[in-house]
């Protein structure tokens, strides 16, 4: 498994290549859990788009913290769910 960083151009990478993602088992994406620029996405809609396409979050790693020890970032492994019919 390979992590690209998209800078927190996540989202738009997973929407360009919305034909291939029903081919994907996993997904390794870095988001961020606060703004750090106008008009970023955070995490939550990330979860919300990949839960659509039937992904389920594994884990969270990696989190960066500020100095005030708010999550700030991490990388968000997700899973596809396989129906019972398809194992």
């Amino acid at each position: 498994m390979k992590k690209n960083d998209m800078q927190d151009y996540g989202l738009e990478v997973l929407k360009g290549c919305e034909n291939l993602i029903e081919y994907f088992g996993y997904i390794y994406v870095e988001c961020s859990f606060v703004e750090l620029y106008k008009e970023q996405v955070l995490v939550d809609e990330v979860i919300q788009y990949l839960i659509n396409y039937s992904f389920k979050l594994d884990g969270i790693y990696n989190t960066f913290y500020d100095k005030k020890g708010i999550s700030v970032q991490g990388d968000f492994l997700f899973s596809k769910i396989r129906s019972i019919n398809h194992r």
